[in-house]
């Protein structure tokens, strides 16, 4: 029975052995008592459909037809107009207390996603209508066949939220577990690489001191003895070596693996090197300017050098190198790897075990392994216009942090948290990895001076269209650091034309950057580049969509930096 369009039936619907009248031909009393039998009557799963004539709060009042009125409570996030009309899935009825949930806001498409579910043979669920909602907000086909693979998805995936398996499907990303994580941290601005590597640098030593409090000394030596192959082997093409073992060739394909697609990157971001690289650049000598930093910070006082070689030279290293290590003139790199050769790998003199002890548990130690840590997992910002050096960082990430989860297992805490940051760093490079392969994307961990920042370069063009050779290249570079704060610079080239616009965190940050723009334009002018800059600062609703939600939006010819004049699909 249809109680005016207002009561919506599917396979569940009530049946009846009552004649069937025509709503018109009643009294309304008739009515009345009709409509009130069939609500209590109503199963969940049964929907019904009403224009909305009061709110207040989480309480609305619903209109189902001139004669009768019901109250419901919805959540206080849903946007209700009044007069606006809605469809509810029941939830629950226990004959006198009715539980609705809003299906759809937008009216205006159900009856497209009727028909769609209709054509699929699919029942007119809330999950359902939502599904295919999403898919039409999404720019998807919402056929049988797309319709019946993202219901499947959803059903494989109960406990995923159906627009992540949507949007990922629609990107052509591969919906796995690990994947879906990887994509909800890019859509939540967690995803930085940044963060997983700067807390594998602060956790080595508690493994270390965790290994040592539980009486496994000879253990946490081989853990740190394992941690220091990986770190001071050599390092050619991206891929790092032990020494004493065969040198392998790095095939870059942490970045992209097909030759085409490593093509477009490569042309992508060499068609942007004068500018992004000076943007890089000049944005870290900002923040240096900002934080009243000068130089470099050291990594070791004149005082933690003295003690270090100290240590080492009662470990047995000869003299000269004692004194070498003492003026600070030996690379870190060579000083861990010397350390490495005096770890005892058991039966060791119980005199060197209290030294080597006391060396591994030293701050010197430990600021020495995370400076050289660092130095291999970020990449300067000299480096970044050069494609070879992100695919060799990117290579050299998967390949270090591999071996350093199996150092982990081996030691018994593949649990631990510098553990879990190790594997949360290999998906997020294997997530990148398959963005790549529609998109230019990277993240930059940069080595700024003082403080590491972390960015994000997303190049604004289709892969299949690079070989166009029209001279056009858009790009957004966004940047987190300590002083600045967030900063995003979109970047339009034609040919020498270079337009860029700034949106910074603050007024402070704005006019910070306006002062040192000369620096920009004066490097831009020796390269052959003319320049026009534009500054704002950043509306505060505008919150931070996240590189996820500009590559969703892009993918949808949607304009991602609205704010700006800028045509984003360029």
């Amino acid at each position: 029975m249809n109680l005016g369009n207002i009561l919506k039936r599917n396979d569940r619907n009530i049946r009846t052995n009552e004649p069937v009248r025509a709503p018109e031909a009643m009294s309304k009393g008739e009515r009345v008592y009709r409509m009130q039998s069939e609500i209590r009557n109503l199963t969940p799963g049964q929907t019904i459909q009403g224009s909305v004539v009061n709110r207040d709060g989480t309480a609305v009042q619903i209109a189902l037809s001139q004669d009768m009125l019901i109250n419901a409570k919805i959540e206080q996030s849903i946007n209700l107009a009044l007069g606006q009309m809605m469809s509810f899935e029941v939830k629950a009825n226990n004959g006198s207390t009715l539980s609705l949930t809003p299906l759809y806001a937008n009216m205006a498409n159900e009856a497209t996603i009727m028909r769609a579910l209709a054509a699929a043979g699919m029942p007119e669920t809330a999950n359902n209508i939502e599904m295919v909602a999403v898919m039409m907000e999404e720019g998807m086909p919402i056929d049988r066949e797309s319709l019946s693979n993202i219901s499947r998805l959803m059903m494989e995936f109960p406990r995923q939220n159906p627009a992540t398996l949507i949007q990922m499907t629609r990107l052509g990303l591969a919906v796995t577990e690990l994947n879906i994580q990887q994509f909800e941290l890019y859509q939540n601005a967690n995803h930085q690489l940044l963060g997983s590597v700067e807390t594998i640098m602060g956790g080595l030593p508690d493994i270390f001191a965790q290994l040592k409090g539980a009486g496994q000394l000879n253990q946490a030596f081989a853990f740190y003895g394992d941690v220091l192959d990986i770190f001071t082997g050599e390092i050619t093409d991206g891929t790092v070596v032990a020494k004493g073992e065969s040198q392998t060739q790095g095939d870059g394909s942490a970045i992209v693996q097909d030759a085409d697609g490593q093509a477009a990157a490569a042309e992508a971001r060499n068609a942007a090197d004068g500018t992004v690289l000076e943007m890089v650049e000049s944005s870290g000598q900002e923040e240096t300017a900002m934080s009243g930093e000068t130089e470099k910070q050291p990594i070791l006082t004149d005082r933690q050098w003295n003690a270090l070689g100290n240590m080492l030279k009662e470990l047995g290293v000869a003299q000269e190198l004692s004194e070498q290590i003492k003026k600070g003139e030996m690379p870190p790199r060579d000083v861990l790897a010397l350390i490495r050769q005096f770890i005892p790998k058991g039966g060791a003199e119980q005199m060197q075990e209290r030294v080597m002890e006391r060396l591994l548990e030293s701050r010197e130690f430990g600021n020495l392994l995370k400076a050289e840590v660092g130095r291999q997992w970020l990449i300067e910002p000299k480096d970044v216009a050069q494609s070879h050096k992100v695919e060799e960082l990117y290579e050299r990430i998967r390949e270090q942090s591999a071996r350093l989860n199996e150092v982990l297992q081996a030691a018994g805490k593949a649990d631990a948290p510098v553990a879990r940051s190790v594997q949360t760093l290999q998906s997020n490079v294997d997530f990148m990895n398959q963005l790549n392969q529609m998109f230019t994307y990277v993240q930059l961990p940069l080595k700024m001076a003082g403080n590491n920042a972390h960015g994000d370069l997303y190049v604004y063009t289709n892969k299949k269209n690079l070989a166009a050779k029209d001279g056009n290249v858009s790009a957004l570079l966004h940047l987190d650091m300590e002083h600045l704060g967030t900063l995003d610079v979109y970047v339009a080239m034609q040919h020498n034309k270079v337009s860029t616009n700034f949106t910074l965190q603050d007024e402070s940050a704005l006019d910070l950057v306006e002062q040192h723009i000369g620096l920009l334009n004066d490097r831009l002018i020796k390269r052959g580049y003319d320049l026009k800059a534009q500054f704002q600062v950043k509306e505060k609703e505008e919150g931070n969509a996240g590189i996820m939600q500009t590559i969703l939006n892009q993918g949808k010819n949607i304009s991602v930096l609205s704010r700006t004049s800028f045509d984003m699909r360029a």
